[in-house]
């Protein structure tokens, strides 16, 4: 297991081959700390190819339109497909709405279990 942390969340690379991204608490996520992110991703994969990506949102307080749109752009540099474990009809709501407006480039999805976006992320 290989881990980074950065102003806004912390980054794992499990030793069965996926990313684990989960935010700070009550962190609003700017576009400084998206590029952040997106640079310790980077590091963590080194010379692989992208993984599959769990992003643990339940304690994150939200993302401007910048930084959603960064992340939509680039997700494609680090991931090959995305789940992003939300715990509330509001962010349920605000990820929707991430898909539908920014388009992300890899497939994504919502999940309020852990489990449930794992065992999709592991399926081929």
């Amino acid at each position: 297991m290989i881990k980074a942390e950065t102003i806004c969340s912390f980054h794992t690379r499990t030793d069965d081959g996926l990313f684990v991204v989960r935010m700070k608490e009550g962190v609003s996520e700017t576009i400084e700390m998206a590029r952040e992110n997106g640079q310790a991703l980077m590091r963590l994969l080194g010379d692989d190819a992208p993984l599959p990506l769990l992003i643990d949102f339940t304690l994150g307080s939200g993302q401007d339109s910048e930084t959603r749109q960064y992340y939509a752009n680039h997700s494609g540099d680090w991931c090959t497909k995305a789940a992003i474990l939300v715990n509330s009809p509001v962010a349920r709501v605000m990820g929707n709405i991430y898909m539908g407006l920014n388009k992300p480039k890899v497939p994504t999805r919502l999940f309020t279990l852990e489990e449930a976006a794992m065992a999709w992320l592991k399926n081929d």
